[in-house]
């Protein structure tokens, strides 16, 4: 019987051990490892275009101030790996990824839904 109690709890061990892996490989997954770089969306003036359907729902200038996107009001640039991601309003987020050429563009989220995306294309 305390061969058995001991095993019980070596298996117990190995089990906590595994999830606690797991939930630290995890939580670098969703949150991203330590010191890890973060882009910024460069500042500058750009067109905004909004799209939902394949129809485009707004289209006018937009601008990067510091950390903030400036376009219908002044939204607060959250820097991701790849660019950056701001909240309209609670719920509905819009992720603004590099494409490489001076622009972004991503989708835009109300709550888990993709509901369109938003493209920012420089000016000049």
């Amino acid at each position: 019987m305390v061969k058995r109690a001991h095993e019980v709890r070596a298996v117990r061990a190995v089990i906590a051990r595994t999830a606690a892996i797991g939930a630290a490989v995890g939580a670098v997954a969703l949150f991203g490892a330590v010191g890890q770089a973060s882009a910024e969306v460069a500042p500058g003036t750009y067109t905004s275009t909004t799209l939902s359907s394949g129809l485009i729902l707004l289209q006018r200038d937009a601008h990067v101030e510091g950390n903030e996107l400036v376009l219908i009001g002044r939204y607060p640039i959250h820097p991701t790996p790849t660019g950056g991601y701001v909240d309209v309003f609670p719920g509905h987020r819009i992720v603004m990824n590099s494409d490489g050429h001076g622009g972004y563009s991503g989708p835009a989220y109300l709550g888990s839904l993709v509901i369109g995306s938003i493209t920012l294309t420089p000016h000049g």
